[in-house]
């Protein structure tokens, strides 16, 4: 009896060890998940963010996130038909690879994110493991950011995946790598959302778990209704990712779409998706109330970063090798106002920090504003580190048109405008908007439209037909019929196409400044001072630098042409 009562020790002591090892290993993990835990709570705790007023619209409305894509060779591209994923503001990276584009986490800034507020919360799924089922320490697994709309909306992803990665999550391009997937959405127009809908969707039937961010469920958390596990997460609120995605990964679901007097930190980490370029949001809202506008719903009223914030901002991009820096918003022009400034002094600002070789770049802008500015803007256009570029949206040649849009200006006030712009910067690039089919636009508005693209003869002019946004006042008019809106578009497009927009270029030899590799066609991208797209034999090396190209051939949409060997 003796060795087997000595057996029943030795199993028990082992099974003892055992237990006490499993314990161990157990409290090791929780350990480390608290430890982390904590160290974040700290990071949180020690960030900062310029207190700002109430902050929450993204695009223009109607056809402000159109954009000019390059056609296929011997084909003419639609200018009525813009790739909800894009926008002016963000044209040149369409269809470009990743060199010059960098892969997500390829470039990132490290700072401390802030969080607060409530969130609602609620489990759909067990949070407990089993022993075959070991939970994944947070911020282990593979996140797919995709992104829809306008500039503003893919700085606020290069935040978001600049938090995500901070923490230790791993960014993926493409859904099926991913583990979780983030959407930043846009709402301009009915294909950009239905698009990031329908991605939201597909991701849910798969089986992972996803959070649905940017305007649509900012502006209306209604259309997620019938998506179950899907968490949301408002535009003000892009400080929080880390934790939404946290608690989706989970199993849970949280809804944070609570807007916040303060919009987010402009020294939140930052994964730019294009190495070369930095996109700044100056501001958060508009003041306009456009009738067919349903981002204004979701981003809110004017609410502008400090002018130091900006310029910190662009400084420590240009300390870490950006090229370009891209000033954006839903006005540009209506910067500052809520804060006693405006956006001539802050380009001003800008421009006088930038160091050699960085341009500046700045975003949309509706007349109205900017009009009061016109002559202090065109000061800052013709400095040497400033491209010459302006997109400012007319939306309609028509003056009943535009009362009806509550766009508070004439066309003369855009006229204007651009022509006060274009004799004080000779040579300029001035881009728009149309949107054909608006419920009040009767034929002789159309004709209206039609003869002020006679007269301008825009390079980039983005053509969009009209879309009711549920909830604007807009939505509760009189539709034209399809057929009539399709009618008026068709000839918009074709007006465009009867002229040539970069034909005076050839023979031309200018200094360009280059962004962006092409691979599908082999071309390197970029662009003169005055903003024309230029493309020359891919050559990598060129990313980040300017030189000097003369250019031998036009196209429709861009020109031409090989560099000098001159600096």
């Amino acid at each position: 009896m003796a060795p087997a009562t000595a057996t029943s020790r030795s199993d028990a002591g082992w099974l003892l060890a055992r237990g006490l090892a499993t314990v161990a290993t157990l409290s090791g993990a929780v350990i480390a998940v608290l430890m982390m835990q904590r160290r974040v709570k700290e990071r949180r705790r020690r960030g900062t963010d310029e207190a700002q007023e109430d902050g929450n619209c993204c695009g223009d409305g109607g056809g402000a996130c159109g954009c000019q894509h390059d056609p296929p060779p011997g084909k003419d591209a639609p200018v009525d038909s813009c790739d909800p994923e894009d926008d002016l503001e963000d044209m040149v990276f369409d269809g470009l690879d990743d060199t010059g584009r960098s892969a997500w986490g390829a470039e990132s800034v490290k700072r401390p994110a802030r969080l607060n507020g409530k969130a609602s919360f609620e489990a759909i799924g067990s949070g407990t493991w089993s022993a075959n089922s070991a939970p994944e320490l947070p911020g282990k697994q593979r996140i797919f950011v995709k992104t829809y709309g306008c500039a503003h909306n893919s700085s606020d992803s290069e935040f978001m995946a600049g938090q995500l990665r901070d923490y230790g999550y791993t960014l993926v391009d493409k859904l099926e790598n991913a583990d979780a997937c983030v959407i930043n959405s846009c709402t301009v127009k009915n294909p950009s959302q239905d698009t990031a809908l329908t991605l939201t969707r597909k991701a849910r039937e798969s089986g992972k778990p996803v959070v649905l961010a940017g305007c649509v469920p900012s502006a209306d958390s209604t259309v997620t209704a019938g998506m179950d596990g899907v968490s949301l997460l408002g535009v003000t609120q892009l400080d929080r990712v880390v934790e939404v995605v946290e608690e989706a990964i989970r199993g849970n679901v949280v809804k944070l779409l609570g807007h916040k007097k303060a919009l987010p930190s402009l020294e939140l980490p930052k994964v730019r998706r294009n190495s070369c370029v930095e996109i700044i949001p100056i501001s958060g809202g508009c003041l306009g109330n456009c009738s067919y506008c349903k981002t204004k719903h979701a981003r809110g009223k004017l609410s502008s970063y400090t002018e130091e914030a900006i310029v910190n901002r662009a400084l420590q991009a240009a300390s870490e090798g950006v090229s370009e820096v891209w000033l954006t918003s839903e006005d540009t022009g209506a910067y500052g106002i809520d804060l006693g400034t405006n956006i001539a002094a802050l380009l001003n600002r800008v421009a006088d920090a930038l160091p050699s070789g960085v341009m500046l770049k700045l975003g949309m802008t509706n007349p109205p504003y900017m009009l009061a500015h016109l002559d202090a803007v065109a000061e800052v256009l013709r400095r040497p580190n400033v491209f010459e570029f302006i997109h400012i949206p007319v939306q309609s040649g028509s003056d009943r048109v535009l009362h009806g849009m509550i766009r508070e200006y004439t066309s003369d006030d855009f006229k204007r405008l651009a022509n006060g712009l274009r004799e004080k910067v000779p040579g300029m690039l001035v881009a728009t908007d149309i949107i054909c089919g608006f419920p009040t636009e009767a034929e002789e508005d159309h004709q209206q439209s039609l003869e002020l693209v006679k007269e301008f003869k825009f390079s980039v002019l983005n053509i969009s037909q009209f879309y009711p946004r549920p909830g604007t006042a807009a939505a509760k008019m009189k539709k034209i019929p399809s057929h009539v809106v399709k009618r008026r578009s068709q000839e918009m497009t074709m007006l465009f196409d009867s002229y040539e927009t970069f034909t005076h270029l050839v023979g031309c030899e200018e200094r360009v400044w280059f962004c962006e590799s092409d691979s599908k066609h082999g071309q390197t991208v970029g662009h003169t001072k005055r903003y024309a797209k230029v493309v020359v034999p891919r050559d990598d090396a060129l990313l980040g630098t300017s030189a000097m190209v003369r250019f031998r051939a036009a196209t429709k949409w861009h020109v031409e042409g090989e560099l000098t060997g001159k600096k």
